[in-house]
Parts: structure tokens; C-alpha cells; sequence
């Protein structure tokens, strides 16, 4: 009794005994085991406290500050690529898409490392402006994905190239790197016989022809073509499909390019995807709005998908929220729009992806028709769509509900019902089965999601609204009303920005000052300092 005693383990991989006894022994030593928990802990310290929060919600600091960012880590280290849930490394690589959003997670808390795995994801489009669906890190070969077995659908994903504009213009928001815009980059594209790249470019020419791409890859209502699918892998519509997701998408990336040519001076830039941008939203709007909603995609013979038509898949999420990250929805039908996401797809743990589900096996749609009722795709709760509803809120100034969608897919808040959820409660799953299912609640596929990503830029760019910008911090909360204050310490291009935000009058959303070491400043962006400690105090009302 009382006695104490020491257990060291080690676990780890080599091609043999021998090669493998020099580290076995290194650890023989009790001080180099310390050393190494003490590196890793000074490694999550460092990571950790690039963004730090208090707020009168024990569950939002608790992911925040420690274990959204910390999966934010895992996703960008392993994008789906080995998983538990997934095929791994037989046939499953890194995900343009995917690692492109992961990105986005990451910039501010690695953003060397950020920028190399940013300049990879380029080398996997191809010099026509689109991209492979993946990649393998080991070699470098580009996949399709279900893609190459299924000759007869269109042989691209409509949505991957686009996202390196998000990604790229979030790490140069967060770091002011503007000379990785002239690193060349080359194109997937190889000369068979020596397996160089035919062409390279800049970073800022993938971007430019990822954006072209698009608009030049359009169906019969102007809007762009679906190819084997967009961002929801499992609706797959034969050719001639078309996606509206892809048309707000690409509205996003215009905007993101509109924004930095602004800032670069690049007045004719500026002007020609502001063009681009006006006209895919008079399509969008002209083709798409179903009287509630906006409909998700036209099948090739011009019927819709995602209406009210419909007797399964009348109406999906992305389909109401991406119009307004866009900016394309009118204010009018964002409000309906995101009304009818409520009245017919939220439920107690979260917004389902579609409704009603398919019961049985529809070749017009493809995979997603290959689940039960209220799984994944299928009317399942997927969690990677409901930050962009939550941001969608608060861009509508609404605080208290879309902090109420973060509230119902916390993990941190799944304690009382873990018997039910069973996935870890500090980490976001894939999905959870949605009410249509007998299962409603159970939780599946953890850790690699971009639900992280996405959750944590929710939460602390939009909720708690302190995002980079290229010129500085941009201040824009969007929180419940029922909170007095909030603070977050900021590391941000080399200084740390100290922020207090007040909420005397109990509003969401709608800042009346900004006071940056004592002095009022004019307008809600705080300016970039080189170095020091800046307390900054935020009035809303």
C-alpha cells in the first residue's frame, strides 16, 4: 500500500529489431522521456495560445481554447487520408477540397506550414483551372476518386479548384505574405514520357484559372455544370447536371479575388470579377428561387432538385446558406431562405443536410439514394453544413440563433447524453443520424471531418467575429443577447491583441466603438502592429 511505480511504453514502427533498438533505448532513460513530454507540451502551449477565449459559455471556451483547434490540427495533418472510416491509403489520399478547408483552420496557428501544404494542394490542378479529386503525399499521383469506375458521369468534381481561392486569400489575410502570389506552382498536367509538368504558373494564375474554369463550365440555365458532383459527393447527376452550390461558391471566390485586387490596386481585376460576380447572381437568382427556397441543382433535363416538386430531396441546407455567404440571395428571401432551413430541416442535434430522405435507390441521383432514410447525405445530420448556417445568421444579424445551431452539435455540451451520441465529446463527428432514422442522435465518423475547420472559423470569426483582413482585425460580433462581455487574447502577424468586447445594451450583433490602447479609432478594423502587447476595448450597441 502506497507504493509507487513507474510504467514506460513505447509504441512505434520500423523495418526491423535493429534499426528500431537506438530509439527503444533512448527511452530506457527516464530523463528523455521527460524531456519529450515536456517538448510536447511546450509545442500545444505555442499552438494553443495563438487564440485564446473567455465567455460566459463553459462549452464554447472549452472547444475553442483547446480541443476544436487541437482537431483543426489532426484534420490538417491527416485530411481523410488515414482514418478509421475511411478506405485510407489503398485508395482514399488528401483531399483537395478537403485540405484546402483544413487550411482555413490552421493559418493562424501554423502558418509555415500552412503556406508549403497550400503550394502541395496547387500542384494537384490541372492547367485547364479544375482539379484531381485527391492526391497521394508519397507520390504525388492524382486521383479522381469513384470517379475513374464511372466513365459514363462527367470525369471532375465541380467545386475542388475553387477552394484554393478561399484558402489561399485566408492565409494572406492572416499573414500579409503577398509574395506567395508570385511563387510558381506547377500544374498537375505531365509529359508521359518524363513525367515533368508541362506548365507551372503563379500561385495567383491558379487561382485565375480555377475561376475561369467555372465560368466557362456552365449547363443550359448559365449556372455551373455539376460534373461527377460538387461538394456532396453523393449526388451524382448525369451530364448536363448543374449545381447551384458550385455558382455561390464560385461568387464567394469572386468575392475573395475582387477583395484582394482591391487591395493590391489591380483596378482591372477588381472590375472584370465584379462583372463575373453580377452576372452569375442575376442567373442564380433569375433560374433557382422556388417560391421558399432556393432550389440545390437542374438535373440535365431542366428539372430541379432541391424543390418543392420534389417528393424526396425537396430541400437542402447548402442550397439556403451558400446564397448568402455568396451575398447573391436579395435580403428578403436570405430571411425566407433561412426560415424554411428551420421550419423543415433543424432538429434537436443539428440541421440535416436534406428532406425528405430517398427510400430506395434513385440512378438520377446517384449515391445518396444508396442510404437508409435519415443517414449521412440521405436527410442526415452531416455537421460540415452547419457552420455555414450559422454564419449565414450572423451575417443576417441574428446572434442568439446561430449560436443556438452551435450549441446543438457542440460535443462539448454531449455529456448528459454521451450513452445516446457515443462518439467522443471533444471532437466533431462526420455526422449524426437525423430524425428520419431509429437512431436519431448516435454520432459517427470522428476526428477527421471539415466540421472543424469550419466550426472553429464559425466561432470565432463570425460569432465571437474577430477575423484577419488585409489591412487589419476586423471587429464584428454576432453573439446572444444575453451576453455583457467577452474577451479573447489575439496573436496576429507578430503582435498580441488584447480584446474586451461590452454588451451594455444586450444586442447581437453591431459595433458603436472601438478604443485600441486608449485611443478611439474610426471604424471596426484594427490596424496591423509589428510588434507589443494592444489592449483593444469593443463597445456593441
Amino acid at each position: 500500500p502506497g507504493e509507487t511505480k513507474r510504467v514506460i511504453t513505447q509504441l512505434g514502427q520500423a523495418p526491423s529489431v535493429e534499426r528500431a533498438l537506438p530509439q527503444i533505448r533512448q527511452y530506457w532513460d527516464e530523463t528523455a522521456v521527460d524531456q519529450a513530454f515536456a517538448e510536447l507540451h511546450a509545442f500545444w502551449e505555442k499552438y494553443l495560445d495563438t487564440i485564446t477565449v473567455q465567455t460566459p459559455n463553459t462549452s464554447l471556451n472549452s472547444m475553442l481554447n483547446v480541443h476544436n483547434v487541437r482537431q483543426c490540427h489532426t484534420t490538417k495533418n491527416w485530411s481523410r487520408y488515414l482514418s478509421l472510416y475511411q478506405l485510407g491509403l489503398g485508395s482514399r489520399g488528401i483531399g483537395y477540397r478537403d485540405s484546402m478547408q483544413d487550411i482555413m483552420g490552421v493559418v493562424a496557428h501554423m502558418p509555415d506550414e500552412a503556406r508549403a501544404f497550400l503550394k502541395q494542394i496547387l500542384s494537384a490542378q490541372l492547367r485547364a483551372g479544375y482539379a484531381n479529386h485527391m492526391y497521394f503525399p508519397l507520390t504525388m499521383q492524382g486521383a479522381m476518386g469513384e470517379v475513374e469506375d464511372m466513365p459514363e458521369r462527367p470525369q471532375y468534381y465541380s467545386d475542388d479548384h475553387l477552394w484554393g481561392v478561399l484558402a489561399t486569400c485566408a492565409y494572406l489575410k492572416e499573414t500579409g505574405d503577398f509574395a506567395l502570389l508570385d511563387e510558381i506552382v506547377p500544374f498537375y498536367d505531365k509529359d508521359r514520357a518524363t513525367g515533368q509538368a508541362l506548365e507551372s504558373g503563379t500561385v495567383l494564375e491558379h487561382l485565375v484559372r480555377a475561376v475561369e474554369f467555372t465560368r466557362g463550365d456552365v449547363g443550359a440555365h448559365g449556372v455551373p455544370l455539376a460534373g461527377y458532383a460538387d461538394w456532396n459527393d453523393t449526388v451524382n447527376l448525369h451530364r448536363g447536371g448543374e449545381s447551384l452550390f458550385t455558382a455561390n461558391l464560385y461568387g464567394v471566390a469572386l468575392k475573395e479575388l475582387i477583395g484582394l485586387a482591391e487591395y493590391r490596386g489591380d483596378t482591372a481585376m477588381a472590375e472584370k470579377y465584379a462583372a463575373y460576380y453580377d452576372d452569375m447572381k442575376a442567373r442564380v437568382n433569375e433560374c433557382a428561387w422556388d417560391g421558399e427556397w432556393y432550389v440545390r441543382y437542374f438535373l440535365p433535363n431542366g428539372e430541379p432538385l432541391g424543390s418543392q416538386q420534389n417528393p424526396a430531396g425537396k430541400i437542402y441546407t447548402n442550397g439556403q446558406s451558400w446564397p448568402v455567404l455568396s451575398g447573391f440571395a436579395t435580403p428578403e428571401r436570405a430571411e425566407m431562405a433561412l426560415e424554411s432551413v428551420r421550419k423543415y430541416l433543424n432538429t434537436a442535434h443539428g440541421i440535416k443536410l436534406s428532406a425528405p430522405g430517398y427510400n430506395g435507390f434513385d440512378p438520377t441521383v446517384g449515391g445518396i439514394s444508396t442510404y437508409p432514410p435519415g443517414a449521412k447525405e440521405n436527410g442526415g445530420i452531416f455537421l460540415h453544413a452547419n457552420p455555414w448556417v450559422i454564419i449565414a445568421e450572423t451575417k443576417m444579424g441574428r446572434g442568439d440563433r446561430a449560436f443556438e445551431y452551435y450549441n446543438q452539435i457542440n460535443p462539448a455540451a454531449k455529456n448528459d447524453i454521451i450513452d445516446l451520441y457515443e462518439c467522443e465529446p471533444y471532437c466533431y463527428p462526420q455526422n449524426i443520424l437525423g430524425d428520419d432514422h431509429p437512431q436519431f442522435g448516435l454520432a459517427r465518423n470522428a476526428w477527421l471531418s471539415g466540421t472543424a475547420s469550419w466550426m472553429y472559423q464559425s466561432g470565432t470569426q463570425y460569432i465571437l467575429g474577430v477575423r484577419a483582413s488585409y489591412s487589419g482585425l476586423e471587429l464584428d460580433p454576432c453573439i446572444p443577447a444575453a451576453w455583457e462581455q467577452f474577451t479573447m487574447r489575439r496573436k496576429y502577424r507578430g503582435a498580441l491583441y488584447v480584446i474586451t468586447v461590452t454588451n451594455p445594451n444586450h444586442v447581437n450583433q453591431g459595433v458603436k466603438s472601438v478604443v485600441v490602447d486608449g485611443k478611439p479609432i474610426t471604424g471596426n478594423i484594427v490596424p496591423v502592429f509589428a510588434d507589443g502587447t494592444h489592449t483593444v476595448a469593443v463597445t456593441l450597441g
